[in-house]
């Protein structure tokens, strides 16, 4: 199928970006324990319920249940497709 992106080419994007630094330009985030916290971008809340792995590269709230990977986060907060969060992440990171 035409313009479909090659599942390398997603693996190589994906394991080249830290999740971390991709939503700390949303998110402000603090340290506790093994996750970052923070308040979520999804829905309004005072108490940080939006935790991001770094070990695992994955985000998930605790109060609305958003969750996913790198690219799911892209989707969700800027409302765009998966090939265009893709070509995000990897200007993000310098991937080719």
């Amino acid at each position: 199928m035409a313009g479909m992106i090659p599942e390398e080419v997603i693996d190589n994007v994906r394991s080249a970006v830290n999740i971390v630094d991709v939503v700390s330009r949303y998110v402000q985030l603090r340290k506790a324990g093994k996750n970052l916290f923070g308040i979520c971008p999804f829905h309004d809340e005072k108490t940080p319920s939006f935790s991001v792995s770094e070990d695992k590269q994955i985000f998930h709230c605790f109060s609305c249940g958003r969750g996913g990977n790198v690219f799911k986060f892209l989707m969700d907060l800027e409302k765009i497709s998966f090939p265009e969060a893709v070509r995000r992440v990897a200007e993000f990171g310098n991937v080719p």
